[in-house]
């Protein structure tokens, strides 16, 4: 059973609440960040970080897990209302929930890089100002989110997931919400 780590000491020794999940007997980092937060805010998050993990593991159903987040980022405070995104976008992001998504990241609230690690984000930040993306789709036009760096990851999709086609995209770096490295997928998310 995954649960959330109620506390967690920090690279510089302080201790915080909500660095790590626990997963299949295993420590996985989330954005490695660590908020100076009072106990009671850390502990509301970390509340609210654990109904989600719960749900992901005892029912394995993305939409409850979106509607969990959605129910309650409110109270979040900044920084892990982007790092709780970034689990439920993993989750449940899809052409479906696109919308909502993309009203969630557009949030006027501080923190925003607490979406990504650290290594993703400088990652994002040395690509040069356009680069190419690509996606496996049924619709060139579906509104969906996610991108890949990775021409062949795409084309994996598309036979793994039975798409119609590979489209390929210039973008603008500064277009750019996030980037996400995981699974070989090299995923870009535009807005």
């Amino acid at each position: 059973m995954q649960s959330v780590e109620t506390t967690n000491v920090s690279p510089h020794g302080s201790n915080t609440m909500l660095g790590t999940v626990r997963g299949n007997n295993e420590l996985v980092p989330m954005t490695r960040r660590y908020p100076n937060l009072p106990q009671k805010v850390l502990r509301r998050d970390s509340i609210i970080a654990k109904k989600i993990i719960d749900v992901w593991d005892n029912e394995h159903h993305a939409e409850n897990v979106l509607y969990i987040y959605l129910k309650e980022h409110k109270n979040l405070s900044d920084e892990r209302y982007w790092e709780l995104m970034r689990t439920v976008w993993i989750i449940a992001g899809s052409v479906a929930t696109a919308t909502i998504f993309r009203k969630l990241m557009t949030a006027n609230r501080r923190s925003k890089y607490y979406f990504s690690t650290p290594e993703e984000a400088k990652k994002l930040r040395e690509l040069p100002e356009t680069f190419e993306v690509y996606r496996a789709t049924n619709d060139e036009n579906d509104g969906g989110l996610s991108w890949t760096l990775s021409k062949e990851y795409a084309e994996w999709y598309q036979q793994a997931y039975q798409k119609e086609k590979v489209i390929c995209r210039t973008v603008n770096r500064k277009d750019v919400f996030a980037f996400i490295e995981r699974n070989k997928e090299a995923e870009i998310v535009i807005l």
